[in-house]
């Protein structure tokens, strides 16, 4: 005679299944904290790493090559993208500016409103004095707008809301998630 109804194995089975799976969306479920800071480390990486190879490729005088940071709003990005070939002056004044030009594309930059939004902080640590931006030589080492070496001793940039990342650029110009 069958009886209808599962095995006791059946049950385990598929109570198990269930709970791997629970224990797997959890995570998908509880939200974007402590990984935030780590998408802007990975940007802010990226976002140095280019405009570094913009300056060894291009090494024409008078141009910036550097990504701007604001620790107040707080946001970062290059001050213009504009590095036309006979630019002249107001060209190269315009890549020497120290504010951000939320113009430029979403890869070199963050939104004026984004890291607030996410109650992410950005700050320069690491005993350097306190710098707006990094700039980049042809040679690919950190520099002020007047070619002078910063980081000498390397420069850490921190992000941080729930979790903490951060950003080191060493006085070689070695830009690495630290």
């Amino acid at each position: 005679m069958k009886t209808a109804g599962y095995t006791l194995l059946e049950l385990i089975v598929v109570i198990t299944v269930l709970g791997v799976l629970a224990v797997s969306a959890y995570s998908r479920f509880q939200g974007t904290d402590g990984v935030v800071e780590y998408t802007y480390q990975a940007r802010l990486v990226s976002a140095l790493r280019n405009m570094q190879t913009r300056a060894m490729q291009d090494t024409r005088p008078g141009y910036c090559y550097q990504i701007n940071l604001d620790t107040t709003t707080p946001a970062f990005g290059p001050p213009t993208l504009a590095y036309a070939v006979g630019g002249g002056a107001p060209q190269q004044a315009q890549s020497c500016a120290t504010s951000i030009d939320f113009s430029t594309p979403e890869y070199l930059r963050t939104g004026n409103d984004e890291m607030p939004g996410e109650n992410v902080l950005l700050s320069v640590l690491s005993g350097v004095s306190p710098i707006d931006h990094i700039g980049f030589d042809g040679l690919g080492r950190p520099v002020d707008n007047t070619q002078q070496p910063i980081c000498t001793s390397g420069c850490t940039l921190r992000f941080t809301g729930t979790a903490s990342a951060r950003v080191c650029v060493a006085s070689e110009g070695y830009i690495y998630a630290c």
